[in-house]
């Protein structure tokens, strides 16, 4: 038969006395404990002349095997998760002082510097030109790249006006605009920022880029890393 309520509070008691958990797994191991010791007063304590069908001790031992196997699968997972987010963080450590190219047109420039991106392919066009505006709007420089394939193509500004001057470090917006199919039109680019810092937001491992003068990007906005 059952364990009945004075029993069952008498095993309970016994080990809420004797094994009082300090760490997730020694509860583990008490939740295991309680339970054979459940078992074995069930066994000690059942009827003779009524006892309990081997099939219900076998059901009650296969749940505990599935929660047991559950507790140690989630055991696992966390553990993956762990090294996953470890494996985040040195990524992100190595990604600090590189350059990543995002798309856009913003850029840095730093003193003595350059803003260098890339146009991306399948855009051939002709009479392809590279304006240069500085953060209040103003062109500060136009270079012409001529004709551009397909493929895609590499730009670089060398931070100077068109009298050769070099100007100020800050953002700069750089737009390439070609004729397609016979109208101009600006053409899609990317451009490369350097990295001060990287911050994991999330315990997935979500990574934000600190990017130099411009702000946060998310990590899925890599298109490159040099």
């Amino acid at each position: 038969m059952a364990i009945d309520g004075v029993q069952a509070n008498s095993v309970l008691s016994d080990l809420a006395f004797s094994n009082q958990p300090e760490t997730e797994k020694s509860q583990s191991q008490s939740d295991k404990d309680m339970f054979m010791r459940l078992l074995l007063a069930q066994i000690e304590n059942q009827d003779p002349l009524k006892p309990t069908d081997q099939t219900d001790f076998v059901a009650q031992l296969a749940q505990f095997s599935s929660l047991e196997g559950i507790q140690n699968l989630n055991s696992t997972v966390q553990d993956i998760g762990s090294m996953y987010r470890s494996s985040q963080a040195l990524q992100a450590t190595a990604l600090v002082g590189r350059e990543v190219l995002i798309p856009g047109q913003v850029g840095y420039l730093e003193n003595g510097g350059r803003i260098s991106g890339t146009i991306e392919e399948g855009q051939a066009s002709g009479d392809v030109m590279m304006i240069v505006k500085d953060a209040s709007g103003q062109v500060v420089a136009n270079r012409d790249l001529g004709n551009i394939g397909s493929a895609e193509t590499p730009f670089s500004w060398d931070g100077a006006n068109n009298l050769g001057e070099p100007l100020p470090e800050g953002l700069y917006s750089i737009s390439i605009e070609g004729t397609l199919s016979g109208e101009n039109e600006a053409l899609v680019t990317s451009v490369y920022s350097r990295v001060n810092s990287v911050s994991i937001v999330d315990n997935q491992g979500g990574m934000l880029l600190n990017l130099n003068g411009i702000g946060q990007v998310e990590s899925s906005e890599i298109q490159e890393v040099r």
